[in-house]
């Protein structure tokens, strides 16, 4: 029996082909369109946490400079006479800061050594560890987020001591290429078993770079990924580092360049290739050893993943982003190295200097 007094209602014609193909294609240029303001939106982002983090670091140094009237030494440390019998002097300022940064309890176990015991048996670890590449001491080990800018998205267990902790932030050397941490006298406020103050910034702590941001090296040719090139001569004609780039592709060193994954890499070692950088080339410029050995002197420029240039701490405590594009004077310049006077590097170098007699303004 049919139910009486029910309309039936009719079938609606449903979507076309093409009609759905243009809802797909508007819902991709949507898509596309959005996609890159998210992006800069999360670099926004992630920018803010590395600019904080430099923040952090800097508290810190003032920190450190109201307890001993000086920022801490850029390099440091124990002797060594044989195998983890100290960090030969090679001591990074960053372990010396832990206790300014809420991280008191690693920096107990780096100051009071330790025993480890492996494969290879028991190792006595003294105070203030061991070769800084030893991966056997887990202070070494032990990766702080507070040391990593966001933006560098390169893997922690890369190329390089792979094991030991990485780190985005390096100390300033001045504008010196022969005057760097190995050296006690130097143009810039991070020096080997000296330490220097806000006394010191004669060219005004306002314009005094006391760090800077770094690449960790991920393995690749590209300089703008933290790879540092060998280039004999560089400590002489910083030019010859940029000759080194591939003609073809800006952003990478010839082929067949030597190369080292040093920058970054080992957030305990002092070597300016490993936690420092110079102002003598621009910012993002790139890296180049003058041999293979880690702790030669170099151009070792100040590096970020961020667009236009890096952020720096200066002798305040404020951090600004330097574009790359800020002017950097003579590039094949003879390399100050510690004597006194201007920088020959423009308003880069000048910054990069804490007695240069450079007054500078707006940057």
């Amino acid at each position: 029996m049919h139910e009486t007094g029910k309309k039936v209602r009719p079938v609606g014609k449903g979507f076309t082909l093409i009609e759905l193909l243009v809802v797909i294609a508007i819902i991709a240029i949507l898509i596309a369109l959005l996609l890159p303001a998210v992006q800069q939106a999360r670099e926004a982002a992630r920018r803010t946490q590395c600019k904080n983090n430099i923040k952090q670091l800097g508290l810190a140094l003032h920190n450190y400079h109201d307890v001993y009237g000086a920022f801490i030494f850029g390099k440091g440390g124990t002797g060594w006479v044989a195998a983890d019998s100290g960090n030969w002097g090679r001591l990074s300022g960053l372990p010396g800061l832990l206790p300014y940064l809420d991280n008191a309890p690693l920096y107990n176990q780096i100051s009071s050594g330790g025993v480890a015991t492996s494969s290879n048996g028991t190792t006595n670890y003294p105070p203030f560890g061991p070769e800084p590449w030893k991966s056997g001491f887990t202070p070494w080990r032990t990766q702080l987020a507070a040391f990593l800018c966001p933006s560098d998205s390169a893997p922690l267990q890369g190329s390089g001591n792979s094991s030991i902790a990485k780190t985005n932030y390096g100390f300033s050397n001045g504008d010196s290429i022969s005057g760097s941490q190995n050296s006690r006298i130097n143009r810039g406020m991070f020096a080997h078993s000296a330490t220097f103050g806000i006394r010191d910034a004669l060219d005004g702590s306002s314009n005094t770079i006391l760090m800077a941001e770094l690449v960790k090296a991920n393995g690749s040719g590209l300089f703008k990924q933290g790879g540092t090139a060998i280039i004999a001569g560089v400590n002489t004609d910083p030019t010859l580092c940029l000759a080194a780039l591939d003609p073809n592709d800006k952003n990478a060193f010839a082929p067949g360049t030597t190369m080292r994954n040093w920058s970054g890499d080992r957030w305990c070692d002092s070597n300016t290739s490993m936690t420092g950088f110079n102002t003598v080339l621009p910012p993002n410029s790139p890296r180049c050893s003058n041999d293979t050995w880690d702790g030669r002197w170099g151009v070792y420029s100040a590096q970020s993943r961020h667009t236009g240039g890096v952020q720096v701490l200066l002798g305040d405590g404020s951090v600004r982003f330097i574009s790359e594009n800020i002017d950097s004077g003579n590039k094949s310049a003879a390399d100050p190295g510690n004597s006194p006077g201007r920088s020959p590097y423009g308003v880069w170098g000048a910054l990069g200097t804490k007695n240069g007699s450079e007054v500078l303004g707006e940057f």
